[in-house]
């Protein structure tokens, strides 16, 4: 039995637990206080620091000196191999971005490569208080890429769903027959792991057919897991969709019956007011990963109109290649800041929705994982603290973050990871990168 007092910090609750009412959005604070874990989950939850007299001998004790402590954020969707590809978006469409860098890239990585870019990712997601990711996984034309990109998860501690990539219509289309085993044979392969999960992650609606995302939403739900689609991004993916099928994606995806709260739509930047009527209704979740899509200029989604419909709307950063970092701080300002220049109302969305939309969660609460993320906003950006919400959205950023536990074990400690060593794993991606430019022809 492993037990943790964390005790003297201001922490994020479910409100019931301060008023004695249950909010849908806003989280309960208590000052001064303290959470017992117990075997990786939350057993106690007190108003005050714990009576000495309380606690067992055996258990760690940890003074937060009152530190912030939420429940961990969510990276709902990137891609981890883009650690080695970050920086080359500049001055290109999405289309002409992956045709000319990111494909060729993605095909000179060996095995090994990729394992360190995987791992160089979730140390990255350690540090921006993420202890759960979702990786859309694109390189799958060998099974060892597969089993790097688990290694790594192993390594890092961190709760990390592989969203295996598939696309089987037009240019290098993979037979319908090899996906669904693949799948298969990935599902099987994970099922004693405890943190590591797989999803079927189709890569968007126009390179995918209809009956290959029906058997392969039908698998991902037979193993309790989920569909994962780029959709929506750019007006060109729309057109594409529009000419391939006849309806604009979301419509698409809800005339074949898919859409469900186990269909999760990344991107929805070019939805329009039907389509967004369709998200609410079947509660297909969107993740909106605001930084990325500036930076590739592709829009800005109408997360406001979504959310007063009853849109479940999660965050993710997008892979490194495309943001360019995995920093969730930064993602949850931008969604903030975005979401009111395109309203022009400042008061469009609030850094409680925000912090909802990042963790998942309306607070902690008795009997949960011990996924927290413990902020120091004691900072020279972010001190003093009016409200500690508006400081945890809009003046915190990563480098704030003083721990991070998953599942009760911490995965950095005083901002120092103990599960990966950071100065040996970016010595080694330096001396990577320029090997993989060289397989790729892009430094010849």
């Amino acid at each position: 039995m492993s037990e943790l007092i964390l005790t003297g910090g201001k922490i994020a609750v479910s409100q019931n637990l301060v008023s004695g009412t249950q909010s849908a959005h806003q989280f309960g604070w208590i000052d001064d206080g303290s959470l017992y874990i117990k075997d990786g989950q939350i057993a106690g939850i007190y108003h005050d620091p714990v009576d000495p007299n309380m606690i067992s001998k055996t258990a760690e004790v940890v003074l937060l000196d009152n530190k912030v402590v939420i429940p961990a954020l969510i990276n709902g969707h990137t891609h981890l191999s883009q650690t080695f590809l970050r920086g080359l978006a500049s001055g290109r469409s999405l289309l002409d971005w992956l045709k000319e860098l990111i494909w060729p890239l993605q095909k000179a990585f060996s095995p090994e490569l990729f394992e360190l870019a995987a791992v160089l990712g979730l140390a990255e997601n350690t540090r921006s208080g993420v202890a759960q990711v979702v990786n859309h996984h694109k390189v799958t034309d060998d099974p060892a890429f597969s089993t790097a990109v688990i290694r790594g998860a192993q390594q890092s501690g961190l709760k990390v769903t592989i969203a295996r990539a598939w696309a089987d219509v037009g240019d290098y289309g993979e037979n319908p027959e090899a996906i669904i085993s693949d799948l298969q044979a990935l599902f099987s392969l994970v099922k004693s792991e405890e943190k590591i999960k797989i999803a079927s992650g189709p890569l968007t609606a126009w390179r995918c057919s209809a009956a290959t995302l029906e058997k392969t939403h039908q698998l991902a739900l037979e193993h309790g897991s989920f569909s994962h689609i780029h959709l929506s991004e750019t007006r060109t993916e729309v057109d594409m969709t529009v000419e391939e099928t006849g309806l604009r994606p979301v419509t698409w995806l809800a005339d074949l019956g898919l859409l469900d709260e186990n269909f999760q739509i990344v991107h929805a930047v070019w939805v329009n007011a039907d389509e967004i009527k369709l998200l609410a209704q079947t509660q297909a979740p969107v993740i909106h990963c605001p930084v990325s899509n500036a930076v590739l200029g592709s829009g800005v989604a109408p997360l406001k109109s979504m959310l007063e419909q009853g849109v479940r709307v999660y965050l993710g950063t997008d892979g490194p290649a495309s943001n360019d970092t995995q920093d969730s701080f930064e993602t949850m300002k931008m969604a903030l800041c975005l979401a009111r220049a395109v309203e022009q109302e400042g008061d469009a969305l609030s850094p409680q929705q925000v912090l909802n939309m990042a963790t998942r969660s309306t607070g902690l609460s008795l009997g949960q994982p011990a996924d927290l993320a413990i902020v120091d906003v004691q900072s020279v950006w972010s001190s003093p603290v009016h409200d500690v919400e508006s400081a945890l959205v809009l003046s915190c950023r990563a480098s704030n973050l003083w721990g991070l536990l998953v599942d009760g074990d911490f995965v950095m400690y005083d901002g120092q990871l103990t599960k990966l060593d950071e100065a040996v794993l970016i010595k080694e991606a330096q001396s990577a990168m320029k090997i993989l430019r060289q397989k790729a022809g892009l430094d010849q």
